[in-house]
């Protein structure tokens, strides 16, 4: 697999292209993230924390 081919996608009228190791990096970041906001929401809501 070829990790620095180029991603080619359009957000709006901008059109984008990054490697596809960056584009994994990004999407596996806002994964952790989103995992993590979710499970001190969930804390903060059930008044544990």
């Amino acid at each position: 697999m070829n990790w620095h081919k180029p991603i080619k996608f359009k957000i709006g009228d901008v059109d984008w292209e990054m490697p596809l190791s960056t584009m994994l990096l990004l999407i596996f970041l806002t994964l952790i993230l989103m995992a993590g906001g979710a499970w001190l929401g969930f804390r903060f809501g059930s008044g544990k924390l």
